[in-house]
């Protein structure tokens, strides 16, 4: 194994004699056309000396090709003078001086470039806020841009530097030519790897080439790269593998990777927890076996340093260590401590520029309060914790209001937690509530992490222990910086068989794994997060599903008549074949309906074929070509026509619906919801489990699924990997299930499928759990699934503005509130499909109000008066005693808002609205107090996802069916084309969660 000490002698002859660099940094502080200045000098000088090699940061090759402000260019051979000063004052030192060349290419913001467009393989914008889409290079360019890298290798021999780096990292033009999400040419420069890696290539060779023309021999040539790219598609480790050795065949002189950490695994499949240095080494050709590498990140002392040597890299260079530590290699060689961070009053000794300093923030600490704060924190660990014996009540603070911990104590030790979640989000906050308790009695520490999914839960459990602690007479400030014992990670690899595998805890994965489980089969459930559920436990508990002898008991309103109406005179032209019939029937029946029934009769209507139709053509929206898309009819076909004895299923095994009531979900187009009466989708969730424990089913939570195993291609089980670091290997008789949901908590996803999201997807909240993050679409993808509809995302209209959360504000159904915009006029049907509702709102200014009177709270889902009164207090709801006060509250006209909410109710007497067609009405805005809820459009469904059939087998990219894979709810595309409608959700989860498992379980 190498030692730091130990020389290093390359390829080209160029030697270091050391294994220590200072990695290249960018400090901002060039001259306005890229010059090198004094400050730049003096930065390197001070650093250099005992290290190897100093890597000075990347100079751009051309004028318009910076990064960033204040960067430092090689791209005129006027720049050679102070290039020179810079390589001498480096060299004087001892170490040997290399210098980093690049263009940014798409990354190079037109702010400093003079406003010039920037210009890269081809026309596609990076994932990040504000890029600009770059122009396509013309061949000619590309040409001229190897001439331009090679002038600049020619000026930095010209300038004495002992070598160059070419940088082909950090998202620049070269790895943009690499990358199969930048590259999508079709001539030479792109295509398949091996034409994505000419330009590269070609790059290096220029470098080659002048070294040998300058006869510099001992040249040093060295290539930057970033392993892996998290776009898809984008660059993975083994395409690195690929291109690393077409250029160790050139003749290089090192390989340096670019990473935040020299010990960082995947950022593709993060939970992969083995180093990129380790997997690099079991790939590496002979090519590459003859190519040092280096490693960067995380390396502050010079124990971290062996440590990456013994890891596999041969050598280090180091970029923070030496921000703060000038003379880091000499401290390091000499085996003293290096500083990790610099005081607030060193910015002059270490030589350090202004633009560099306010930029590296996150190191500068005032010493004084930091050396005052970890010695109070000695002090309190020093502290011995009692405590008066005894049981205390105390309080932290919840979703829903005060959260009552009982502590139990003996004199020396928290003996029991009982945390009273009676009044909190059932369902949601669960995790919480056991885990946070036991880490606390285990550790016997309020030095405990919030989980994930439960932050709000997790603190008010942690505050509530801390106050019945100071309660019981101990030191809760204490307890807080008590130590905790480091978890040990686990190299385990655990093997089983069983029939099938279930990924995803959610509604559909639940409804699958107790549909095989009643079908006789051994099931295993994966949940990544800490407790199962998912979105379902965030729904409001609607379910479609048309049961006309119990709807024809409530009556019709005109509103759902004129719906019907509009169903009547759709165009035949827009159904064919077989699927014209059944629109055929429906026609039939709603036009024998309004023959039977007389004028004012209240008569409510509804069928499946109603339930199909409304289901089909809500999802109706144009693609970005303007093209009409349409979901899989045969899917919606299977969704309706099964959906009711998805509700018999549900009430089979527990689930107690609320028969008093026929409600109408927000963008449901009809009343035709079947809701449980305990609060949200809580109640599936928990009797679902229930069934599935006492039928022999395991659940296992906090466990990742990451590939699955596929032989001869048929699916035969999946590679999964638990909190502690547990590999498993699940092999599966009959085959997996991938139920995960949709990808709406991944913002990326969400921009790269869809180009209108570019623009505003950082902006937007989003009501799902942050477990929705499509990555069993992209283990289904991997496995060859064909994928349908990502680019269709549907927003909720009634998002919280601060969170995005749904169950929060008058939960009710829009029957019973107006909607207004800021100038306090209606300008919706309330009862509109959400994507209809959400362009609306757009269309208003994004922020609109729900407006309502005291007879809400009668209708109210989801919540109590004791969390309303909450809500108003902390302005999540707006509470005024007149119209006119409410106004003034929320910042509209007066007005204009009692007149609307006068037509209104006008409206709703009429059981008529003239304006804006509302099919349902219910309550008046009339009785004071009156209340105002602010909403905003946030991420809701994603209506794309794996390819599946009317038994939810999962279909590849040939159009043939996966043996052994099935997946269902919304990581499944096609049934809700470019909308979901209110309440079918629901059905569809537990419908096609049920075909997955029935499908799986009857495999031959």
């Amino acid at each position: 194994m190498a030692q730091l000490v130990d020389e290093m002698i390359f390829q080209s002859g160029g030697k270091l004699k050391n294994r220590i660099l200072m990695a290249p940094m960018t400090i901002q502080s060039a001259f306005f056309d890229g010059g090198v200045t004094q400050e730049m000098i003096a930065y390197y000088a001070s650093r250099a000396g005992d290290a190897g090699a100093v890597i000075v940061e990347s100079a751009f090759v051309e004028n318009y090709g910076r990064a960033f402000p204040g960067a430092l260019g090689i791209d005129t051979d006027s720049k050679i003078a102070g290039l020179k000063k810079l390589a001498e004052s480096i060299k004087a030192k001892g170490s040997k001086a290399i210098l980093q060349i690049y263009h940014a290419g798409r990354m190079a913001d037109p702010e400093y470039n003079g406003g010039h467009q920037p210009i890269s393989a081809s026309p596609v914008a990076a994932l990040r806020d504000n890029a600009q889409t770059p122009l396509e290079m013309t061949e000619d360019q590309i040409e001229a841009m190897i001439e331009s890298f090679r002038h600049a290798f020619r000026r930095a021999i010209l300038a004495g530097f002992d070598g160059v780096e070419i940088h082909g990292a950090n998202t620049y033009l070269i790895q943009q030519f690499f990358s199969p999400h930048s590259n999508r040419r079709t001539d030479q420069w792109g295509g398949d790897i091996e034409k994505r890696t000419r330009f590269p290539l070609a790059v290096l060779q220029k470098a080659k080439q002048l070294a040998l023309s300058f006869a510099k021999e001992d040249f040093i040539i060295g290539y930057r790269f970033s392993p892996e790219e998290i776009e898809e598609p984008g660059i993975r480790f083994t395409d690195s593998i690929y291109l690393l050795d077409k250029l160790a065949a050139e003749g290089l002189d090192y390989l340096h990777f670019s990473m935040g950490h020299w010990q960082r695994n995947s950022i593709v499949n993060p939970e992969d927890k083995e180093p990129l240095i380790t997997r690099y080494r079991q790939l590496q050709t002979e090519n590459l076996a003859r190519v040092p590498v280096i490693g960067v990140g995380g390396i502050a002392q010079r124990r971290d340093a062996e440590k990456a040597l013994t890891q596999g890299y041969d050598l280090v260079s180091v970029g923070k260590g030496y921000l703060v530590e000038p003379t880091w290699a000499t401290k390091a060689l000499s085996d003293e401590s290096c500083a990790e961070f610099a005081d607030i009053a060193q910015q002059k000794e270490l030589q350090i520029p202004t633009p560099l300093w306010e930029i590296m923030d996150y190191m500068i600490v005032d010493s004084a309060a930091e050396a005052l704060k970890h010695q109070r924190i000695k002090e309190l660990q020093k502290i011995k914790i009692s405590f008066n014996s005894g049981a205390y009540t105390a309080y932290g603070r919840g979703h829903n209001g005060d959260l009552p911990v009982t502590v139990t104590f003996s004199e020396n030790k928290i003996l029991d937690i009982l945390v009273d979640s009676s009044n909190e989000s059932d369902g949601i906050a669960n995790p919480a509530f056991e885990r946070i308790p036991q880490q606390i009695l285990d550790g016997q520490t309020l030095n405990i992490d919030v989980i994930s999914g439960a932050t709000v839960s997790s603190q008010a459990v942690i505050d509530g222990v801390s106050n019945a602690v100071d309660l019981a007479g101990g030191n809760s400030e204490a307890l807080r910086c008590k130590a905790r014992e480091a978890v040990e990670w686990s190299s385990k690899t655990i093997e089983e068989t069983v029939d099938i595998v279930v990924v995803g805890g959610g509604g559909a994965g639940l409804s699958a794994a107790l549909t095989a489980l009643d079908k006789g089969r051994s099931v295993i459930l994966l949940e990544k997060f800490p407790a199962i559920g998912g979105n379902t436990v965030r729904t409001g508990g609607w379910v479609n599903a048309a049961e006309p002898q119990w709807q024809n008991d409530f009556p019709a309103l005109a509103g759902e008549k004129e719906s019907l109406l509009a169903i009547s005179q759709t165009p035949e032209s827009e159904f064919v074949g077989e699927y014209l019939n059944d629109f055929r029937v429906l026609k039939d029946q709603i036009a024998t309906y309004f023959a039977d029934v007389e004028i004012g009769k209240h008569y409510l209507f509804d069928s499946v074929e109603l339930h199909r139709i409304q289901t089909y053509l809500g999802g109706k929206r144009t693609d970005l070509n303007g093209e009409l898309i349409y979901g899989q009819y045969d899917l919606v076909e299977t969704l309706t026509s099964r959906s009711m004895e998805s509700i018999n299923w549900l009430s089979d095994k527990g689930i107690d619906f609320d028969r008093s009531v026929v409600e109408i979900p927000v963008g449901a187009l009809w009343r035709r919801a079947h809701k449980p009466k305990r609060p949200k989708g809580v109640e599936f969730v928990d009797k679902l489990q229930q069934r599935i424990q006492q039928q022999g089913g395991r659940i296992m939570t906090d466990t990742r699924a990451t590939d699955l195993i596929v032989e001869d291609g048929k699916v035969v089980g999946i590679r999964a990997t638990q909190a502690d670091g547990t590999k498993l290997v699940l092999h599966a008789n009959q085959g997996v299930v991938l139920a995960s949901g949709g990808f709406g908590a991944n913002t990326q996803m969400i921009k790269k499928y869809n180009n209108y999201w570019k623009e505003i997807a950082d902006d937007i909240k989003t009501t799902n759990s942050p477990a929705l993050i499509g990555d069993g679409i992209e283990i289904g993808e991997k496995a060859g699934a064909e994928l349908v509809g990502m680019g269709f995302v549907q927003l909720m209209p009634i998002g919280d503005p601060k969170s995005g959360a749904l169950l929060t504000g008058l939960i009710v159904p829009p029957e019973n509130f107006v909607f207004v915009n800021q100038q306090g006029k209606r300008f919706v049907d309330e009862c509109e499909s959400r994507d209809r509702l959400s362009e609306a709102f757009f269309d208003n200014g994004s922020l609109i109000y729900m407006i309502a009177d005291e007879k809400i709270r009668q209708t109210a889902a989801n919540t109590s008066d004791a969390t309303i009164e909450r809500e108003i207090k902390e302005g999540i709801i707006i509470q005024a005693d007149t119209l006119e006060e409410l106004a003034e509250k929320i910042g509209v006209p007066e007005a204009e808002l009692t007149e609307t909410i006068k037509q209104y109710n006008s409206y709703v007497e009429l059981g008529h609205d003239p304006e804006f067609h509302k099919s349902a009405f219910g309550l008046k805005v009339e009785q004071a107090p009156f209340y105002a809820t602010p909403r905003q459009p946030s991420v809701h469904h994603t209506m794309g996802g794996l390819k599946i059939d009317t038994r939810a087998r999962v279909i590849n990219k040939e159009g043939e069916i996966i043996p052994g894979l099935y997946a269902a709810g919304e990581i499944a595309g096609g049934i809700h084309a470019g909308n979901r409608l209110g309440g079918n959700a629901l059905i569809d989860i537990f419908t096609y969660g049920r075909i997955a498992g029935e499908s799986a379980a009857e495999l031959a």
